[in-house]
């Protein structure tokens, strides 16, 4: 103990230098230049009554301008800054919040001098939670030659929640128009509820997917002057030439050709004479024979000589 005080009285020029040195730091802390700026404050609404929501518009953010030391403020600029406004105990109706300076919690030595928006304005309303069907909308059509041949949401329905008195009538929730004009083939989409002007809240956080069926699109045309065969014997037939009724997909119908089709009749083990036979033809897959006419015709074997 007796060495600790005998220390003090030594070393007092060094002691003095960083007495003065520490008054100096105080002193310029002390005289720091004021800053002013504006904090972008993100709003967060705590404990909202239950059975009950927002209808009003509320701000994201809260313009809060400031006064304080430049090097507390610079802080307070790189600082992620939120501002909590608790619900609880609010009732049904209009409110109006006032903000000011005691509202907010900064550090020592930072005056609030402006808020925006001030004061906030919030209506509650009464809420409850339906289940509704999804409505997928479509925009536009598939290019020529294509259609839809069907469409279908998942999921089918979703739980929203919102102001008794928007929700109560509603049949059904529409999507977001869903682009399908560049659409070929089948396809899944993803999509969003349409809720403008209403305040719904989706209670469920599944994604919205739409399957939209996209097929060549079918026609039915009649090819007229179609040839016909007798296979495997030859004869003359009367008429040699038949129309046909098909059915298939647009594009590939359109730009059939009768040459590129070939009707027959089966003149194996027949006698020499007049046969009315039945015609019939071979078709890609893709198409479908409606009728053929005439559907029979008369097949004449030669004797031989």
């Amino acid at each position: 103990m007796k060495g600790f005080i005998g220390s003090l009285g030594r070393n007092k020029g060094l002691k003095l230098l960083s007495l003065l040195l520490a008054v100096a730091l105080w002193a310029a802390v002390g005289v720091e230049e004021p800053t002013e700026t504006t904090l972008s404050m993100a709003l967060e609404l705590a404990n909202p009554p239950q059975h009950m929501m927002i209808t009003s518009e509320i701000p994201s953010s809260l313009q809060v301008r400031v006064h304080g030391p430049g090097s507390v403020i610079r802080r307070l600029t790189q600082s992620r800054l939120v501002q909590t406004i608790d619900l609880s105990g609010f009732k049904l109706g209009a409110h109006t919040i006032p903000l000011g300076p005691k509202n907010f919690s900064f550090p020592r030595g930072v005056q609030v001098t402006r808020v925006q928006p001030n004061p906030l304005v919030l209506t509650l309303a009464s809420a409850m939670v339906r289940t509704l069907e999804v409505h997928p909308v479509l925009e536009g059509k598939p290019p020529k030659g294509y259609e839809i041949t069907g469409v279908r949401a998942r999921p089918s329905q979703i739980r929203v929640k919102g102001p008794t008195t928007e929700i109560a009538d509603l049949k059904f929730l529409p999507t977001i128009p869903l682009d399908v004009s560049q659409l070929t083939v089948g396809a899944t989409l993803a999509a969003e509820l349409d809720l403008k002007n209403l305040h719904l809240a989706p209670q469920d956080q599944t994604p919205i997917l739409v399957d939209v069926e996209v097929e060549p699109k079918k026609i039915s045309r009649t090819i007229s002057g179609v040839p016909v065969a007798a296979i495997p014997q030859k004869a003359h037939l009367s008429p040699s030439r038949v129309s046909l009724i098909l059915k298939g997909p647009m594009l590939e119908l359109r730009s059939l050709k009768p040459a590129e089709l070939m009707a027959t009749v089966d003149t194996s083990n027949l006698s020499p004479g007049r046969h009315r036979l039945n015609v019939s033809v071979n078709l890609p897959s893709s198409l479908e024979l409606v009728r053929i006419h005439p559907a029979t015709i008369t097949a004449r074997i030669e004797k031989s000589p």
